[in-house]
């Protein structure tokens, strides 16, 4: 019996291309870190490019809190339109186009008179700018690395970082030396930085390395070509869904030739609607639905799974926002410190969380520790000490804590993305990265909203930490017992699998 199962057992050497995983690769970090110094950092510059602009429009708090709510759901709400747009041109095509609406807005913002012109410059444009580059970018690093997608992902962020550590000395310099309009106008010609950096992405096609494999051709994969000599001769519409070998022993990765034909040929039969008397225009609405529907790739929401990763994912998100906006009134409300110490706080917190997206993607390769799992466990180290920094007033005690903080909030920031592409296919990660930034931009002003009331209502920067951290727990309500869940049926799997053999 054994001989006769290893008569039908062979291996066969097959050539298959995969991700370079460095190569060009690490220019596109370059390029996509450098676009991150000059446009993703106008998100912590908003209050001190800004502030003194919306004073002399007579704004405030309130005013303040219209225009970057605007910017951050602009930003996530284009998510699913750069997706579709990756998808229809290129990566490289995305990036180039948002970095040149960064340019515009931050351009045109330096001409405003009043909340309106802000509203339309830093919110929308920047907002729809920072959106496209955000998606594009994650997407381009993702199809060039595979085994060191994390680490590739925290250095191509470090740039946000450092942009957040020296850019506000750059806009204070500019605003002393030039005045609101110079420094705008000298902010948007380095945002031009950002163009030459995204143009260093290429297709991946261009760089893919060739590998040979040996490969196991046993019983199934003859019955499975048995079947589809079969399909073809009956004439059934069938799309092919698992990997057909050709007489060269070479994989076809794409629908094989004759579905497609059986597919024309049941689309010229009459069909129901015709019979109906039903109108060409209604076919025509169905169809153009379904491309919609095909090119969103909306049956990504069909899966419990993805609409927990996506959810949980902008809850985290949420959470890190809400407590950065905070921090700083934190520190001199109740704290009690001047701005120089909170100044140093913050650059802790900064300093921090640049370390952290360089080693800890280190850490988690070497360990083989999932961006899921990854995610759970900072959210949990956030979480305390957040909580324990609540209660503070020292502050050596607040700087040791702030820089535990940063190195936590990096990883959550670097496995967002990641966390998602896991749950879909290459060809769906824009798309799955668009509805993850969608998710966030509807969740943030309701949560923000209540976050900010019950600051208000209780006056206690320890209930709205508190309150902040519950965020957190509730995502971990969600994601755990899917993890455990997940563990286990994979834990049986394995055991049905030896059990066959």
């Amino acid at each position: 019996m054994k001989n006769s199962l290893a008569s039908l057992t062979k291996t066969e050497k097959r050539v298959k291309f995969v991700p370079p995983d460095g190569g060009w690769g690490w220019m596109i970090l370059l390029g996509t870190g450098l676009s991150n110094i000059f446009n993703q950092s106008m998100l912590s510059l908003f209050s001190l490019l800004y502030g003194d602009a919306l004073e002399a429009m007579g704004h405030r708090t309130a005013g303040a809190a219209i225009v970057m709510n605007t910017m951050l759901c602009v930003s996530n709400c284009s998510g699913p339109f750069a997706g579709v747009l990756v998808k229809l041109t290129s990566p490289r095509f995305v990036c180039v186009t948002g970095s040149i609406i960064c340019t515009v807005g931050i351009f045109l913002s330096g001409f405003s008179t009043n909340i309106i012109h802000l509203v339309i410059t830093y919110g929308i444009l920047l907002g729809a700018g920072l959106g496209f580059i955000q998606n594009a970018s994650f997407v381009a690093i993702n199809s060039y690395f595979k085994l060191k997608k994390s680490i590739a992902v925290g250095i191509a962020m470090t740039g946000t970082g450092i942009g957040q550590t020296l850019m506000p000395h750059v806009v204070r310099y500019l605003l002393d030396s030039y005045g609101f309009r110079g420094a705008c106008l000298l902010l948007s010609a380095m945002s031009l930085h950002g163009i030459c950096g995204t143009l260093l992405i290429q297709p991946v096609e261009w760089h893919m390395k060739k590998i040979e494999e040996e490969v196991v051709v046993d019983e199934k994969v003859n019955l499975l070509e048995e079947s589809k000599k079969n399909d073809e001769l009956n004439n059934t519409a069938r799309r092919a869904t698992s990997p057909i070998l050709n007489d060269d022993g070479k994989q076809k990765l794409v629908p094989d030739f004759h579905s497609h034909k059986d597919l024309k040929s049941l689309g010229d039969r009459p069909s129901n609607g015709h019979l109906n008397g039903t109108s060409k225009s209604s076919q025509n609405t169905k169809s153009g639905l379904r491309k919609l529907y095909e090119l969103f790739d909306i049956s990504l929401l069909k899966n419990p799974r993805f609409l927990n990763v996506i959810i949980g994912t902008a809850l985290t998100s949420i959470s890190l926002q809400n407590f950065s906006m905070l921090y700083p009134l934190f520190l001199q409300n109740a704290a009690g410190m001047n701005k120089q110490e909170t100044a140093n706080c913050m650059s802790a917190v900064a300093f921090a969380d640049i370390i952290g997206r360089l080693s800890i993607p280190q850490l988690q390769a070497k360990f083989n520790i999932s961006a899921r799992m990854t995610l759970i466990i900072t959210c949990i180290w956030v979480f305390i000490v957040r909580q324990i920094l609540a209660y503070q007033t020292d502050i050596y005690v607040i700087l040791v804590l702030s820089s535990m903080y940063g190195i936590g909030r990096s990883m959550v920031i670097v496995a967002r993305n990641i966390t998602i592409s896991e749950q879909c296919q290459v060809e769906q990660v824009a798309s799955a990265v668009g509805l993850g930034m969608l998710s966030m931009g509807l969740l943030t002003p309701p949560i923000g909203y209540f976050l900010g009331w019950v600051r208000d209502f209780t006056e206690d920067y320890i209930a709205c930490i508190s309150a902040q951290n519950a965020i957190l727990i509730l995502f971990l309500i969600m994601w755990i017992p899917d993890m455990l869940h997940q563990y286990y049926q994979k834990k049986k799997e394995k055991v049905d699998e030896t059990e066959m053999t």
